[in-house]
């Protein structure tokens, strides 16, 4: 009988990956509490890449591949945490779920090889209205062609002090901020902070972070944010992110 609680965690697995098609909002929910599940009873993760279990509940966290595609790299609460419009994630002291995302760029596949951190590392989060799972998750990788080329374009409007509104047509909202990583800056109370309209309206607002160095050698962060309006796609998590750092 001593074997049972593993037999059954391995039989919870394999339902979980069957179910998972992600086609269900919830099949997420699902992947992240087998793997919590198995990693208690086995030691093992699976089917996630990492459990990493914290003090605070609400701080602890998996990394793993997305179930309907094994090159998407993502970090997700194992607490039930529907997305960034939670008002838990404002208070004083929330998790900074975009740190431990940083922490975890080795995860991606394209950046396993490399050594030390990639300057083109990038995080993105996508609003409610274009999520398709009720579990909060941020999407690790590198930023796009599109994403470098709109930076590089805008460089000189995007100032350190507030969110500067670029002129692009979906209005985009952008900042730097010095840092040699995030465990000082939190991006989700930066923006609800600086963006206009963004605290009250959180369900609503696309995040990304991109790692940078400036021609002076200073190291930091773009933070863009935007509240999504008509124009959806072009600047979704999927938009920003290259999740095999190939582009």
């Amino acid at each position: 009988m001593k074997h049972r609680p593993a037999v059954l965690s391995i039989f919870l697995v394999i339902a979980v990956i069957v179910m998972s098609s992600f086609a269900s909002r919830s099949a997420l929910g699902l992947v992240v509490r087998a793997c919590e599940v198995n990693s208690t009873l086995t030691g093992s993760p699976y089917p996630c890449l990492k459990i990493v279990q914290a003090q605070d509940p609400l701080s602890s966290y998996a990394v793993l591949r997305e179930p309907t595609d094994k090159e998407r790299t993502i970090l997700a609460p194992l607490a039930d945490v529907p997305g960034i419009e939670d008002p838990r994630l404002l208070a004083a002291r929330a998790p900074n779920y975009f740190e431990a995302a940083w922490r975890e760029q080795s995860a991606v596949v394209g950046l396993r090889a490399r050594k030390g951190p990639s300057q083109d590392f990038a995080l993105a989060i996508n609003a409610a209205s274009w999520r398709t799972q009720d579990r909060l998750h941020i999407h690790l990788g590198c930023e796009t062609p599109r994403f470098r080329a709109l930076l590089k374009t805008h460089a000189t409007e995007i100032g350190s002090a507030r969110f500067t509104n670029l002129s692009t047509k979906v209005g985009w909202w952008a900042t730097f901020r010095a840092a040699d990583d995030l465990s000082n800056l939190n991006p989700l109370k930066l923006v609800a902070d600086g963006v206009d309209g963004a605290r009250s309206d959180m369900k609503d607002v696309v995040v990304g972070v991109f790692g940078s160095t400036l021609p002076d050698g200073q190291h930091g962060f773009y933070i863009l944010a935007r509240i999504m309006g008509a124009n959806k796609s072009r600047g979704s998590a999927e938009d920003m992110i290259d999740p095999k750092c190939q582009l």
